[in-house]
């Protein structure tokens, strides 16, 4: 995928001379490591440079095979790569997702056994990690990201420090520049540090240690950047130091572009797609798969693309289920474009929100969104905008919503029976925008 890069106005030189105008970006993910927050900083740095800012960014450094993968830049985003520590340097050396990018995905899931318990082996071992590792696990990478940190900071003058979060070290990383450089630091939240039901198993010691830890590096904090208002409240009232002008909320966006250049992946039948992952806690598919599961019809494909290990045996047992498991960003974008629906399942709890959606919104493809809670924020955007159908997560309303998607469909009347048109509202551009109306109150 290559995108087309304008030129700016201002040379680097004398962007990178101007500490007006001049970003450090703290990112352990960042491409070609692809997560949810790595793109999100990807896009926004990007955004940014084009907006006229030059943007440094220390990451980590993967393994070449990585790299296969463009993700194009202006000429004013400088990427300082530093190693990742011992445990994950080993787990990118020896990963296979770049090998499933190029193969075919059902073979690449017939996998060896002795891979299946390396696997095993390597998964119970991050999680025992994790778990008693403070934040987590990717604490080995501080002394690396601080050294080189430190480097940038004898050589640079800096507007601002940025820091994204996940994972929780690029805040404690950033707490140390902030302190050494004096430079306005906003802390971006992808997700909460400590979830009011936590995802993934930390001890309660461990969550009461993470909360005075982030106690303590709030007042260094310029502003903080969270991507719901759900988190903006949980903040606000875990922290009743914290005003309201001190938290903002930018959610993730979409970009239009890459759309615009990716061919769909797409097939004559009736496909719903899901681009994401799952969990037990906030957000079970279990419901959705028995709608699937006792529906009759023909032609109805059900596409999953994402990491769900903890799912993919029950995925794999449906026979009108195709589960992928991880493909690249450039596919899952293909295959967002080709759905006849795209799937959205929201989570039981409003402090976090698939950002997916916003992606969903920039394929223009009917969404059928299955509504966890009440008051979440994406199911009401989605009847605001008439993207698509929302139903409560019920095994007989999701059926027949299925069913008069694909009456729709059968009928040619899907795509004129919703508002699919481009909505600049949600594009990256925008967002760069809001995080650069806090760089200019300070």
């Amino acid at each position: 995928m290559h995108l087309h890069q304008p030129k700016i106005a201002l040379t680097m030189d004398s962007l990178r001379n101007s500490a007006r105008r001049h970003l450090l970006l703290i990112a352990y993910a960042f491409p070609p490591l692809v997560s949810p927050q790595s793109l999100r900083w990807y896009y926004l740095a990007k955004h940014l440079a084009l907006k006229g800012y030059a943007v440094d960014v220390l990451t980590i450094r993967m393994p070449k095979s990585f790299y296969d993968s463009a993700y194009p830049l202006p000429d004013n985003v400088r990427i300082w790569r530093t190693f990742s520590g011992f445990f994950h340097g080993l787990t990118y050396m020896h990963s296979r997702e770049k090998a499933v990018e190029k193969a075919d995905h059902a073979a690449s899931n017939a996998v060896s056994r002795a891979w299946q318990i390396a696997q095993l082996v390597h998964a119970n071992a991050y999680k025992i990690l994790n778990a008693f590792l403070v934040p987590d696990l990717y604490a080995e990478w501080f002394p690396f990201a601080t050294h080189m940190c430190l480097h940038l900071l004898r050589k640079h003058r800096y507007q601002s420090i940025i820091s994204s979060s996940e994972p929780r070290i690029n805040h404690l990383v950033s707490y140390v520049a902030a302190r050494r450089s004096g430079s306005f630091w906003i802390a971006d939240y992808g997700d909460p540090w400590v979830y009011p039901i936590p995802i993934h198993y930390e001890p309660t010691w461990k969550r009461r240690a993470l909360s005075m830890i982030e106690q303590s590096i709030l007042p260094r904090m310029g502003a903080i950047t969270l991507t719901s208002k759900g988190a903006k409240d949980l903040y606000l009232s875990h922290y009743p130091s914290l005003s309201e002008n001190d938290v903002h909320v930018i959610p993730q966006g979409c970009e239009p572009d890459d759309f615009n250049q990716i061919r769909a992946t797409g097939a004559p039948i009736f496909r719903i797609v899901y681009c994401g992952s799952f969990y037990r806690k906030i957000r079970d598919p279990g419901h959705f798969l028995q709608a699937v599961e006792e529906i009759d019809v023909k032609n109805l494909e059900v596409i999953v693309a994402g990491r769900n290990n903890d799912f993919a045996q029950i995925l794999h047992s449906k026979s009108n289920v195709r589960y992928l498991g991880f493909v690249s960003h450039h596919e899952v974008l293909a295959l967002e474009k080709g759905a006849s629906v795209l799937l959205h399942l929201g989570n039981s709890m409003e402090v976090q929100v698939p950002g997916k959606l916003y992606e969903y919104i920039g394929a223009r493809r009917p969404i059928l969104a299955i509504q966890n809670s009440q008051n979440d924020p994406l199911a009401g955007l989605i009847r605001k905008k008439n993207r698509g159908l929302v139903v409560e997560n019920n095994k007989q309303k999701i059926k027949a919503s299925i069913l008069k998607l694909y009456s729709m469909w059968q009928q040619g009347t899907l795509e004129t029976s919703f508002d699919l048109g481009q909505d600049h509202e949600f594009t990256w551009a925008k967002r760069a925008d809001q995080f650069i109306e806090i760089l200019e109150k300070f």
